[in-house]
């Protein structure tokens, strides 16, 4: 499979995240959370289809494949894990948080992204009161 670029990515968790709130995802839906033209939209689905992340529908719903499920899923993983990062530990407002979570989740390696998900997860049991703790 071919390099998918930031902006694919992206179109991939703008996918995710409508047919997560909506059930069905169309065109017109994706073109107003990113901000572009339906034209716009309709190239960048293409580029998707010829990579097999998207079900061919021209005038139809917009299907992420396996695959493109299995890389939508990753890159909202890594945008949520740091957000809750920039956000939790940092201090960053959440704007802010979110925004740049946006640019590094496409850029940051995988080792980075592992050793986050052990931070945050001791970071998470640590804030989290056991039995023993509870009045």
């Amino acid at each position: 499979m071919r390099q998918i670029h930031e902006s694919g990515e992206n179109y991939l968790e703008v996918i995710l995240d409508i047919q997560r709130e909506l059930g069905v995802v169309r065109s017109v839906e994706i073109a107003r959370r990113v901000g572009v033209s339906r034209a716009s939209v309709s190239k960048a689905l293409s580029v998707l289809r010829d990579m097999g992340l998207v079900e061919p529908a021209y005038y139809s719903d917009v299907v992420l494949t396996e695959a493109g499920l299995a890389r939508a899923k990753e890159i909202r993983h890594r945008h949520d894990l740091l957000c809750h990062y920039l956000r939790d530990v940092l201090g960053v407002s959440p704007a802010v948080a979110e925004h740049d979570a946006c640019r590094i989740e496409h850029v940051v390696s995988n080792e980075l992204i592992a050793r986050l998900e052990v931070l945050l997860a001791e970071a998470d049991r640590a804030a989290t009161p056991t039995k023993e703790q509870t009045p």
